[in-house]
């Protein structure tokens, strides 16, 4: 048996961070981590870090066991492996078909199909023939929020008996159920059961259908973003390149926050469009082992068939391929004997195949989730390897907003790079904003894709002093908020020698949370400038929208800042009065431009202005 692999640091880092969340009293926990880090090498080592070991010995021996659930058959066998190689002594079973668990295992491997069977016939013979589940691990836990997954978590003790449907679609989830789930939710944690813990591991949490996570876990206990594992060179970097096709996809409808995969099919298998993505991989990869993704069994083979047709081997990979060729496919293109398999939804999750050195996504996509999960597969460090190669065709579509490579550093999906990678396309932004401050990148891609260049051009001209518009968020507000980026709101004002912010902003689980921040002013003492510390604390978390988070911010304004809400009620009368000395002197000391004639309004959200860019 190989020895087991040293945990590296960000994966003690989430380990320390599950034991003290839990110590905190938190027992059902998100970890996100990006493919290709270790995920499942990280929760393996669980049972044996010392403050969750401790924890574990204060129950009888037979009661330390762990569940992990898969979401893929695919993925049991090589969990199980990794957890054995790290805990040789003990008993790892698999709890799938026809493979029974032996009642004394201490570790069961199971897929959510074979324990949701016949109304979750064999999780309830687990739970009945053995000793309790103390620790419950959830791969690929985006999937968490389906109806499959909460009931199981149910029998399991993790969520309210609310949460238990009939449903059996292991995607099935709605808006109304998760809404009766939520409210079952709010009492739920005063008189759930404390003496087990649930850890989901994931590299992205955001759903396509838009039902946040937060119904089934209480925090996000650690977060190891993408952008830091490659920075860290953990994964490789990424060479974006942008091919733009003339498919259609404006009459393609959307279903559970997609594409309606049989209209998209229609729209993209097409010869042309195949054809023109076998010559962008000849111009931008060839010679690379790619991974291509396609929409349904059809397009992967008329893909594949595209490539063999250019004298390139590639073969089609479905889940009607044989499960014996299958492996040997996968055999041939690990041993560099097959240089494209063109797939269909079989290799977005748990697939290691690090030599992988091109992603070609031939199918678009509006989800995050799962543009990550398919560009993942291509990231996995290998010796000579120096980079992915990603390939995105991106079709035409108005009404849609397709994911490309550039979401995976937090840039803006219009962004055509050009064969930039994303490291060097990050830091040319940043030093944009920098220069232009207020330039709105995400509007500027939103009419058309640009590259770097056509940016930098449209920001010459762009008035860096332009206060950004509050959009639908501003609609029934009652004070005056500033906008800082998207889905961040903030409202500023002076407060005990210095200025308070109260700030509404997105969490990872898509929730809102309202914080304040009391910055207090500077002092001079015997000629030397002291600071005072900054203070701060969270008023709300976990709030459904932002209209709401902002109702509450607002709602405190006004119980506990009186003379604030009169100060910044954005209709107040002297807003329209001419701006008083003090603010233009402080305007000339921040060195902001501003026209003859300003108001006090306008002076004042230019001040605000200039220090969201100064704490930038």
């Amino acid at each position: 048996m190989s020895p087991a692999p040293t945990l590296r640091d960000y994966q003690t880092r989430g380990l320390l961070s599950i034991s003290t969340q839990r110590q905190d009293g938190l027992n059902r926990l998100l970890i996100k981590m990006p493919t290709g880090t270790g995920k499942t090498v990280m929760f393996a080592e669980m049972l044996k870090w010392p403050t969750l070991k401790s924890w574990l010995e204060t129950f009888p021996e037979r009661e330390r066991r762990m569940l992990v659930i898969a979401h893929r058959e695919e993925l049991l066998t090589q969990a199980a492996s990794k957890i054995q190689i790290a805990n040789p002594g003990l008993m790892v079973a698999i709890e799938q078909a026809d493979r029974h668990a032996s009642r004394y295992a201490d570790v069961i491997v199971a897929s959510i199909q074979t324990l949701s069977a016949g109304k979750f016939r064999r999780l309830q013979r687990l739970l009945h023939t053995m000793p309790p589940f103390r620790v419950v691990i959830v791969d690929e836990a985006h999937h968490a929020a389906a109806a499959t997954y909460r009931t199981a978590l149910v029998h399991l003790g993790f969520l309210p008996p609310a949460d238990a449907t009939e449903q059996t679609g292991l995607e099935a989830a709605n808006f109304d159920d998760v809404a009766v789930m939520t409210q079952a939710l709010k009492g739920w944690d005063a008189v759930a059961p404390q003496d087990r813990l649930l850890v989901g591991v994931t590299a992205t949490p955001n759903r396509s259908d838009a039902i946040g996570l937060g119904c089934v876990f209480q925090t996000i206990a650690y977060n190891y973003d993408l952008k830091a594992a490659i920075d860290d060179g953990w994964l490789v970097p990424i060479t974006p390149w942008v091919v733009e096709t003339q498919s259609m996809l404006d009459q393609v409808r959307t279903s559970h926050g997609d594409f309606n995969q049989r209209e998209l099919a229609e729209a993209v298998n097409t010869a042309k469009r195949n054809d023109l993505a076998v010559k962008s991989w000849q111009q931008y990869a060839e010679g690379l082992s790619t991974l291509a993704f396609t929409v349904d069994v059809a397009h992967a083979h008329s893909l594949a068939d595209a490539f063999c047709r250019s004298g390139v081997d590639a073969r089609a990979l479905s889940g009607e391929t044989p499960r014996e060729e299958r492996r040997q496919l996968l055999a041939d293109f690990l041993a560099g004997k097959v240089q494209v398999i063109t797939n269909c939804m079989v290799l977005t999750e748990g697939t290691d195949l690090p030599l992988t050195g091109c992603i070609l996504h031939a199918k678009p996509t509006k989800s995050a989730t799962l543009y990550e999960q398919m560009t993942g597969r291509g990231l996995r460090i290998h010796p000579g390897k120096t980079e992915c190669v990603v390939i995105d065709l991106v079709d035409v579509a108005k009404k849609h907003s397709l994911q490309t490579a550039p979401v995976l550093y937090g840039l803006p999906p219009g962004l055509n790079g050009q064969g930039k990678t994303l490291k060097e396309l990050a830091d040319a932004l940043e030093a944009l904003r920098d220069k232009v401050p207020g330039f709105d990148l995400e509007q500027a891609l939103a009419a058309s894709r640009l590259s770097l260049e056509q940016l930098q051009v449209r920001a010459q001209t762009f008035d860096i002093w332009s206060v950004p518009s509050l959009g639908a968020f501003g609609n029934g507000r009652a004070l005056d908020w500033m906008k800082i980026s998207d889905d961040r709101y903030r409202l500023s004002y002076p407060w005990q020698d210095g200025y308070e912010q109260l700030e509404v902003a997105k969490d990872m689980l898509g929730h809102f949370d309202v914080s304040l921040t009391l910055r207090p002013a500077a002092t001079t003492v015997n000629g030397q400038t002291q600071y005072q510390p900054v203070r701060q604390r969270t008023l709300a978390a976990g709030i459904k929208t932002a209209d709401e988070a902002a109702g509450i911010a607002e709602a405190w304004v006004l119980a506990e800042r009186r003379t604030v809400a009169k100060l910044r009620d954005k209709d107040a009368p002297w807003k329209q009065r001419p701006a008083s000395p003090k603010q233009i002197a402080l305007l000339q000391r921040l060195r902001v431009p501003f026209r003859p004639k300003l108001t006090m309004g306008e002076a004042s959200n230019l001040i605000d202005l200039a220090r969201v860019r100064r704490a930038r």
